[in-house]
């Protein structure tokens, strides 16, 4: 019973957590931090911080992808080339519909800013925040088992 509570409460621990992470998807400590350290003269710095994030999304999508290349389908039950060639052509396509989404969603979420001088700011907040959540995803895909 303890076991029981102890894991209902962690998950609502978690729960609140992610809530509080992503109560606005244009903001950013990353972003902020630019914005304090170079107030409206922070292009640079917004360039800098979407680009590693830019980076670590891509990072993460050719490491799972050459994990995926490199997967031995016969431990698989009943495995085969195919499905291999299958998973690894819908993981392809997942990713460029995901960028798609992300910058369809975040052209949402940034209507408000349009015309002002934060449009750069909530845009790169936005795009570090979606791939963040990417990331998380792409790291959740566990070919090799059913765990």
């Amino acid at each position: 019973m303890k076991k029981i509570i102890l894991i209902i409460s962690a998950l609502l621990l978690s729960h609140a957590s992610l809530a509080a992470e992503t109560a606005n998807v244009t903001r950013n400590d990353e972003v902020k931090a630019c914005e304090e350290q170079y107030g409206d003269e922070n292009s640079g710095c917004l360039g800098d911080i979407d680009d590693k994030s830019t980076g670590a999304l891509n990072k993460a999508y050719a490491d799972k992808l050459k994990e995926m290349e490199n997967f031995d389908y016969t431990i698989w039950w009943m495995g085969d080339e195919d499905r291999k060639k299958r998973m690894i052509e819908l993981f392809k396509r997942s990713q460029a519909e995901w960028l798609k989404y992300r910058d369809d969603y975040c052209g949402v979420a940034v209507a408000e800013a349009a015309s002002t001088h934060y449009l750069g700011n909530a845009a790169t907040a936005c795009n570090i925040n979606m791939n963040r959540q990417r990331i998380k995803e792409i790291q959740m895909l566990h070919i090799t088992s059913l765990e």
